[in-house]
């Protein structure tokens, strides 16, 4: 079972600005409960404590997020700053993609708590760069899990990192088999709900991005591709391979965004309606390019950003898609 964790204030602030923050919100949280009672709007007190909980613990400031109901399918792109973690669940099973970065950890365990899960049947490590399996180590310790999925990675890119061996080793401990992520392997997800992995189509040996997992989710009439970090490469194969097969409702962009993916031949392909970028807040990178944005906004997709939306849930039926963010 999972153990519950208290949340921890943000690191980068000082201990001062923390109690001023926390003391403001003891008052809006006194000035809510009374206005409530009394019949005066307090929607504002409501955003300002909103607001200053991302900045005290950089953690969810909307609703409670819940898992789905039979019929349904929900996806949450989870806000882990510039890193990726995705959580895939029906009524039968849950899927979890990533696990950002070393200091993320505790943070996603935090997010699978609040929707009380105790299991994780499906782990997708997409390749094993640190913003992607830095927190997965904590959840594979704290979580039962039932199958890992890695892509082969050639051994010339295996990675010697502290973060890789540490995560090999929690693996292990649990005595827990890894498999590989083949092309054209299914997992039944129950309810109707089924994922493909479609790449990668290769051993890419010059770039350790390209060997990122890609994997297609259907539930009725509704589909999303997941990309990890695929970049140019990996897209042109996977174009050749699949052509229009690849075409999903929703497109989580590839490298967060990056001018390394998203290039037109695969949008058009992918022919996305709903694009959401794993993004930090004012990252180094440049992330996501205005190249990207270029395109996305030329075929009218819309987009979500965890460095401006927050935490990203998409519930579909189906048939349609529901879109709820963290900062609505």
């Amino acid at each position: 079972m999972a153990k519950r964790r208290k949340k921890k204030t943000n690191p980068a602030l000082p201990k001062w600005a923390v109690t001023v923050f926390a003391v403001i919100a003891v008052v809006l949280s006194i000035f809510t409960f009374g206005g409530d009672l009394i019949g005066i709007d307090t929607s504002f007190a409501q955003q300002a404590m909103d607001f200053i909980d991302r900045i005290l613990y950089g953690g969810p400031t909307g609703p409670t997020p819940s898992l789905p109901v039979s019929g349904q399918v929900k996806i949450y792109i989870i806000d882990v700053g510039q890193g990726e973690s995705i959580l895939v669940t029906t009524d039968q099973s849950s899927l979890l993609i990533d696990a950002g970065e070393n200091d993320k950890g505790d943070e996603v365990l935090e997010f699978l708590d609040q929707l009380g899960l105790e299991k994780l049947d499906y782990v997708i490590a997409t390749h094993p760069d640190a913003d992607h399996i830095g927190g997965m180590a904590d959840v594979v310790n704290q979580f039962e899990i039932g199958k890992v999925l890695f892509a082969e990675v050639p051994r010339s890119l295996t990675p010697t990192s502290k973060t890789y061996e540490r995560l090999l080793d929690e693996i292990a401990d649990k005595d827990l088999k890894v498999a590989k992520a083949q092309p054209g392997i299914k997992y039944d997800l129950g309810g109707g709900a089924m994922l493909t992995v479609l790449g990668p189509m290769d051993e890419y040996r010059d770039d350790l991005n390209e060997n990122s997992v890609v994997c297609r989710l259907d539930f009725g009439e509704t589909s999303f591709l997941f990309t990890g970090d695929a970049s140019r490469q990996s897209e042109n194969d996977l174009v050749k391979a699949y052509g229009d097969g690849l075409s999903a409702d929703v497109l989580k962009l590839g490298h967060h965004g990056s001018d390394t993916s998203s290039q037109e031949k695969w949008l058009n392909a992918v022919d996305p309606e709903v694009a959401v970028c794993c993004v930090g807040w004012d990252n180094t990178y440049g992330h996501p390019s205005p190249e990207v944005l270029e395109r996305l906004e030329k075929r009218g997709v819309t987009l979500y950003r965890t460095d401006r939306n927050g935490t990203v849930v998409v519930t579909s039926d189906g048939e349609q898609l529901a879109v709820q963010t963290e900062n609505s």
